[in-house]
């Protein structure tokens, strides 16, 4: 297979990555290992980190501060507030827009582009009990899945509801028990270790079950799913239902998060070490 060849298949089609510590098993369909060119690796301790649109990264330290990155790896802005306990979560689907997410405190707090705080919502304003996800909605309103009433609620940045699931322990065996949200055009993706991905559209309704358990971290790229678990990222599409394989670089030690962006692949270590990396379409 020529480079060109690659090039397509890898982005325009579904990937599955295998990482460090995983040995692919020989298959048909296994495309042939591209090389890896190491870019930078970013000095921070990071405990989890996320991407924007325009490849900026955002890391969240240990003490709970985020710190921004251009992507030629140098910092731009950090923000700081570690009177609300855990950050456990940012959606920066928009860059000018983030939501920090604050389970402890029930809280979301909103930044500009710059890092600046522009406002702190309480989730009990729309009778929000126990928040456990939450996601930009395409027309800068969140989504916010309540643990406790089994409901996906959309809301405005003011706390007033505008559209709710009903309860949904009465509608499946098993509600969600989500631990991450994603939405993206009018859809929304929960992501629920145990069972899969649940999926609803815009005005929350409930459409079907993903099967696809295990993976801690959920994203969206090109109209794929991208997920990951220890080991493995795989990128799902939607309309084939496929997945396919890519070799990775090696890395010296165990990786705890990773995410294909573009011809760039993040990979952060156990130590907490963000590492970027370039593909080489020259190479086979």
């Amino acid at each position: 297979m020529n480079s060109s060849a690659i090039v397509f298949f890898l982005f325009f089609w579904a990937s599955f990555l295998l990482l460090p510590g995983f040995s692919p098993q020989p298959a048909p369909s296994r495309i042939p290992s591209p090389e890896f060119r190491l870019l930078y690796t970013l000095p921070l301790e990071a405990k989890y980190f996320t991407l924007d649109k325009l490849r900026q990264a955002y890391l969240v330290t240990p003490s709970n501060e985020v710190v921004k990155y251009s992507p030629e790896g140098k910092e731009l802005f950090r923000y700081n507030n570690n009177t609300r306990g855990e950050l456990s979560y940012i959606d920066a689907t928009d860059p000018f827009n983030l939501l920090l997410f604050y389970p402890e405190l029930q809280a979301i707090a909103t930044l500009d582009r710059t890092m600046n705080e522009t406002a702190l919502l309480f989730l009990f304003s729309a009778d929000i009990i126990s928040a456990t996800a939450i996601a930009l909605a395409n027309d800068n309103n969140i989504w916010v899945y309540d643990q406790a009433t089994f409901r996906l609620v959309k809301i405005a940045p003011d706390g007033a509801v505008l559209a709710s699931s009903d309860n949904l322990s009465a509608q499946l065996a098993r509600p969600p028990r989500a631990g991450q949200a994603v939405a993206r055009e009018n859809m929304v993706y929960l992501n629920d270790m145990e069972k899969g991905i649940f999926l609803f559209d815009g005005f929350a309704q409930y459409h079907q079950l993903i099967p696809l358990p295990g993976y801690e971290h959920m994203q969206m790229l090109d109209g794929n799913l991208q997920l990951f678990k220890k080991g493995e990222l795989a990128t799902y599409n939607l309309e084939t239902l496929k997945k396919t394989e890519l070799p990775a670089p090696k890395a010296d030690k165990p990786v705890v998060q990773a995410r294909w962006q573009g011809r760039r692949l993040y990979l952060l270590d156990e130590d907490g070490r963000l590492a970027v990396y370039e593909w080489n379409e020259g190479k086979e």
